[in-house]
């Protein structure tokens, strides 16, 4: 009985450590906010330019970006001012050069026509020089990306960018993993 009970329990151990993900890197940076943070729930975080980071409730939820910044859209033929402070459902991201973009075709579909209308979909942040813009078509991001330097962002998805940072510990703008 404790021979059977004993291969149950290596068997259960080896099911396990297959099952689970690895634990993420503990690398340890100069900043300690491009450090894993085990404050927030597994999977829940990752930082782009500090202060700057995407977050989500779970492994199974969509992906947001903090904005630093909150952004004022006032909406036309209306008294209304909407509040972006983050971008939600964020669906692909790139980040040169100290500039971070942002992309979501999310829009709250409980929302009036003309709230739903005035929603930005491309985003620019420049953390350094205190910049927050939205955008509502490409084409508008693309003109303003060039104008400061920027041309044909290298987009990925939020979840290949947590891949990356949960097995390595780095992503390719923090500082000290270059």
């Amino acid at each position: 009985m404790k021979t059977i009970v004993l291969c149950l329990m290596i068997l259960l151990s080896i099911s396990c450590m297959t099952t689970f993900p690895r634990f993420p890197s503990l690398r340890h940076h100069a900043d300690p906010f491009y450090d894993y943070n085990d404050d927030y729930a597994p999977g829940a975080r990752f930082p782009l330019i500090d202060p700057i980071q995407a977050m989500r409730d779970g492994p199974s939820s969509p992906w947001s970006l903090g904005l630093g910044n909150f952004l004022l859209v006032d909406l036309p033929n209306s008294q209304v001012t909407y509040v972006y402070y983050h971008v939600e459902e964020l669906e692909k991201l790139a980040v040169k050069n100290g500039v971070i973009m942002a992309y979501s075709s999310y829009v709250d579909k409980q929302a009036n026509a003309y709230i739903q209308n005035g929603y930005y979909h491309w985003f620019v942040i420049v953390p350094d020089k205190n910049i927050t813009k939205g955008f509502h078509t490409e084409n508008e991001f693309d003109q303003y990306i060039q104008t400061i330097g920027i041309q044909n962002p290298e987009w990925q998805t939020p979840d290949e960018e947590f891949d990356k940072y949960f097995q390595t510990g780095c992503l390719d703008w923090i500082p000290d993993c270059k």
